[in-house]
This record gives C-alpha cells, sequence and structure tokens, in this order.
C-alpha cells in the first residue's frame, strides 16, 4: 500500500478580534495516529474543520500527496469527518443506516459482521450508550476508501471500556489510513497516538514528553505519570 500524506500549512484563523490560528503546520502519514491536544477554545475543531473543507478561513494551504486541494470533502477518496456530535438519524434502525450509507455489499457486512455491532442492528441510535453509538459511527467511517481521517473526540463521554475498543479499531486500520484525533481526555489521545501535537497561542507545537503538557499549563503538574 503506497504511503499517503496530509499537509496542512499556512492556516490563519481570526475570530472577530481574536487571532485563534496563526500560521498553522500539521501533518499526517499512512500507517499514523496524530493526537492533538490544546485547551477548551483553542481552535482544535475549527482546525479539523479547516482541514476537511467546510469552515472558511482566509489563508490556508491544504495538500494530500503534494496536490493542494481548496475543499478536500468535495473530493472523493481524501478525508472523512467524525464531528463532535452525533450525526446519525435517530429515527432509522442501525441495520437500515447502514444499508442506505453503503451500495457495496462487502462494506455492509464488514459492519454487520463486526461481533460488536451484531447485537445492536435492531436499536435506534439514540438507545445505545455512548461508547457503543461512537464506535457504530467511527466503523461506518473506516469502511470509506478515504486516505485519512479528522476525528473530533472520540473519546469524549465513552465509557472506558469503549475507549479500548475504539483504540483497538483504529490501530487495525492503520494499514491503510492516517488520522488526526482530538479530544478532551488527554490520556486516550496520549496513549493511541503516534505523535502528539499541543495547540496553544494559535500555534501546533510537537510534544514528545507528558510533562511538556505541563510545562505549556495544558495540565497540572503533578498530573502526568
Amino acid at each position: 500500500m503506497p504511503e499517503n500524506e496530509l499537509q496542512a500549512d499556512s492556516i490563519l484563523y481570526r475570530i472577530k478580534e481574536r487571532q485563534l490560528l496563526t500560521d498553522i503546520y500539521i501533518s499526517c502519514k499512512t500507517g499514523e495516529i496524530v493526537g492533538l491536544l490544546g485547551r477548551n477554545g483553542c481552535g482544535k475543531s475549527t482546525l479539523l474543520k479547516i482541514i476537511f473543507g467546510t469552515l472558511l478561513t482566509d489563508n490556508k494551504h491544504i495538500r494530500i500527496n503534494g496536490q493542494v486541494y481548496p475543499a478536500p470533502y468535495k473530493q472523493k477518496n481524501l478525508l472523512a469527518y467524525l464531528p463532535q456530535q452525533d450525526f446519525l438519524p435517530a429515527t432509522i434502525r442501525l441495520n437500515k443506516i447502514v444499508d442506505l450509507y453503503f451500495y457495496e455489499p462487502e462494506k455492509k457486512e464488514a459492519v454487520k459482521q463486526n461481533e460488536r455491532v451484531q447485537k445492536l442492528l435492531n436499536n435506534y441510535p439514540n438507545q445505545l450508550s455512548k461508547g457503543e453509538l461512537r464506535y457504530f459511527e467511527l466503523l461506518l467511517l473506516l469502511q470509506l476508501d478515504v486516505k485519512f481521517l479528522l476525528l473530533d473526540e472520540p473519546f469524549s463521554g465513552v465509557e472506558p471500556l469503549y475507549a479500548e475498543r475504539i483504540e483497538e479499531l483504529l490501530n487495525s486500520h492503520l494499514g491503510t489510513k492516517g488520522f488526526i484525533i482530538t479530544d478532551h481526555d488527554y490520556r486516550s489521545v496520549w496513549r493511541v497516538s503516534n505523535r502528539i501535537i499541543l495547540l496553544a497561542n494559535g500555534a501546533c507545537r510537537p510534544v514528545t514528553h507528558e510533562q511538556e503538557l505541563a510545562e505549556w499549563g495544558y495540565i497540572p503538574a503533578n498530573d502526568f505519570s
């Protein structure tokens, strides 16, 4: 499988008088999980939406395998995005959602035969726990023929058992995809990621040691192991 690379740079974003993002650069390759951490309101979700192409900004440069895409979401086989909010219709059973979501029989079966999902197929989305729902949403997106997934809070509100299952799911698809994930559950992000980026003061800063998160004021000084 050829390696793909996503690069997002020169990203600027302003909210009224506040410069939220300042000349951002972030990258991701096939087989890589990049964790994006940062305080509330620092611009993590904003950055993912800009990369995806659904949020306009004055300046950005999004490249996939060297080609520039002003709005990657409009192109096939590039990016998928998991938003913070649940995105599935509440009035349709999971079994029918799978049928509507995919044309290819093999993709339908890949979801329906998943051991975590089989027992849930007759339920509606609002009957699932947060972990069950997030797992199912992610499983749907992973069947798409895209090179990269942008995941906004895949672990938020998820019970610990399903957080582990989500980590397993991500790792099982590293052969064909790359991921940028952001979440307030920084320990899950730290555990599953190959690289960590801290978004602070409008810029992306590589982090290699957990103690650096405390030095930047993201976590209390006595919170790291």
